[in-house]
């Protein structure tokens, strides 16, 4: 079936028009002006996927340089992402392996997967994630959990090895409930925030493709006033 007429545009319009919005700055200067003086960190809201391994380098990566800023890195794991009806996706599936092999090179992570995730797969692991409060014990097991997916393992997910880097960093049973529906609210707010596939980091109104912008996330916060302290 041929792609609508709406699609089209979207799929060559909606990219561009995102970064366009991007730019526009004031309103996060004034903003985080206003927080810290009140005292209140900055934050660095990233949308990701356990199936993409983009989203394993991003969270990785971001979760060691956002250490020593006042920064909150506020996790959102999403299942359904991309554009509608998009005929390409299994190949960008496969590209963003190739994408995150470079991208790891760079900071010395070496992917152990050759082959892309099913979304269905690792959906438990974006529930798990959704249902929980945000916090350094759930940024350490997200670290943990695409650390095993993505660099240490590369044959199926068993749940059961996931629920015991639960247990070891979070102290508990994974939650039961809620998490489907955090889930969704993330997807929603993602398509809000104008992002159309992650890994994607929102920084006080300006959006980034996170895997590849990780620099400029941190020139975005110390153009905004929070530095990281020696």
């Amino acid at each position: 079936m041929s792609a609508s007429p709406a699609e089209l545009l979207a799929r060559r319009v909606a990219p561009s028009a995102v970064i366009a919005l991007s730019r526009v700055t004031w309103p996060a200067r004034a903003g985080a002006g206003a927080r810290r003086r009140l005292g209140r960190r900055g934050r660095v809201e990233l949308f990701f996927a356990f199936d993409d391994p983009c989203s394993a380098i991003a969270v990785l990566d971001l979760a060691g340089r956002l250490s020593g800023r006042e920064v909150r890195l506020l996790l959102r794991p999403v299942v359904r992402r991309g554009i509608r009806a998009d005929p390409a996706v299994e190949l960008k599936r496969r590209y963003a392996i190739g994408d995150a092999r470079r991208l790891g090179r760079r900071t010395g992570l070496a992917l152990a997967r050759s082959e892309p995730l099913a979304a269905d797969d690792v959906a438990f692991l974006a529930a798990w994630v959704a249902a929980a409060p945000q916090g350094p014990a759930l940024q350490r097991f997200c670290v943990a959990a695409l650390g095993h997916l993505w660099l240490e393992t590369a044959g199926p997910v068993e749940r059961a090895d996931y629920g015991r880097l639960w247990r070891a960093h979070l102290g508990s049973s994974p939650p039961a409930t809620g998490g489907p529906r955090g889930v969704r609210r993330n997807e929603r707010l993602m398509r809000r925030r104008r992002p159309y596939d992650t890994p994607a980091a929102w920084v006080h109104g300006q959006w980034f493709f996170a895997h590849d912008r990780l620099a400029q996330i941190a020139e975005r916060l110390d153009d905004l006033g929070w530095t990281a302290t020696p």
